[in-house]
């Protein structure tokens, strides 16, 4: 089993956390310092057992690929950053999805500015860097962790670098007419009129943001970040079933065992209830195993074969779908072209 990453949602539209924290990503507590970070990382973690240990309804009732699968080619990565799923071709790259974030919350900012609020204070360009960093993170453990450098410093811990530093701007402790002018609805529910006079934007600050960084935010226009979403959950969950992931799984655990580690496959060493990975840092045991681990992936290739069972599963999912992606690739391709230029408009904006 791998670890089915947090990230696979669809891309927010509506107002996210008064932190320049990563949208869709769990989101932190109040209280600062590791604490907060822990929580985000025993998220990032154990959603893959989550997943594994829910009814696994959406996968039976889903409908399958009728599409002939393709075989693809077994590469030997050494570690998941240097692969790209099928699917991964229809979304933005890291950077540019991080640089998308980030402008989102720029043009927040520069909305809230106009109802006189002061918002995100501490935001800077450096969140780019920080969102890329956790986002090529999580892609580098979609089968567990894969980078024996974050292992060996980490083990099943998210990495410092990928969580970043800075305590949260808690939602709750915007004003009513913060929230109001952010979401565009009511206390009650009801659509904004106006707060301190000036009128509120469709769907808020947040709305208007969305729309100046993505373009077209419609429902139609969503149902292929959803599409994309939905399909890397399933059949990633479909995949673990596969004989070549079970029976690399199985080769898996004989090198671990030669090691003097005794896991089922890779899952149940991330889950190993000595590691505390919501409290506490990583021990030297949990270092050891990590490492070993790593090493285990890369030689019976288990990075790999998952890539390749995945990869067939996606290509077939896509030739059922090649309007809706090829769709939803033109918005994506669209996006991207505006950033640099949004960049720019703001680079010279005053920043509270």
């Amino acid at each position: 089993m791998g670890e089915e990453p947090a990230a696979e949602q669809p891309r927010p539209h509506h107002a996210p956390p008064a932190r320049p924290a990563r949208p869709a990503r769990p989101g932190r507590s109040g209280r600062s310092g590791r604490s907060g970070r822990r929580r985000v990382r025993h998220a990032a973690l154990c959603l893959g057992a989550a997943l594994l240990a829910l009814p696994l309804t959406g996968c039976d009732t889903a409908p399958k690929p009728s599409a002939a699968v393709t075989p693809v080619p077994t590469p030997t990565p050494t570690s998941m950053t240097q692969l790209r799923l099928p699917i991964d071709t229809f979304t933005l790259r890291p950077k540019e999805q991080a640089t998308s974030e980030y402008l989102v919350y720029r043009a927040q900012q520069d909305c809230m500015r106009r109802f006189g609020f002061r918002y995100l204070p501490h935001l800077t360009e450096g969140y780019i860097a920080e969102a890329a960093a956790t986002q090529r993170e999580y892609a580098s453990r979609r089968y567990g962790v894969s980078d024996r450098a974050i292992a060996a410093k980490s083990g099943y811990h998210l990495s410092d670098a990928s969580t970043g530093s800075r305590a949260p701007q808690a939602v709750n402790s915007l004003s009513e007419a913060e929230r109001t002018a952010l979401s565009g609805r009511t206390k009650s529910g009801g659509d904004a009129g106006t707060v301190r006079g000036e009128p509120v934007p469709e769907g808020g600050c947040a709305g208007e943001a969305a729309r100046t960084v993505q373009g077209d935010t419609s429902m139609a226009a969503r149902k292929g970040d959803a599409l994309v979403a939905r399909l890397r959950r399933e059949l990633f969950v479909r995949s673990r079933s596969d004989p070549r992931v079970t029976a690399v799984n199985k080769k898996w655990a004989e090198c671990m065992r030669e090691r003097g580690f005794t896991y089922r496959d890779p899952a149940a060493a991330v889950d190993d209830p000595r590691w505390d990975l919501q409290n506490t840092a990583p021990t030297r045991g949990e270092r050891a195993v990590a490492r070993t681990d790593v090493d285990c992936k890369l030689r019976t290739n288990v990075l790999g074969v998952n890539f390749v069972v995945e990869s067939e599963l996606q290509n077939a999912a896509v030739a059922e779908h090649t309007d809706e992606l090829n769709s939803l690739r033109a918005q994506r391709d669209a996006e991207s072209r505006r950033l640099p230029g949004l960049l720019r408009r703001y680079a010279h904006r005053h920043t509270d």
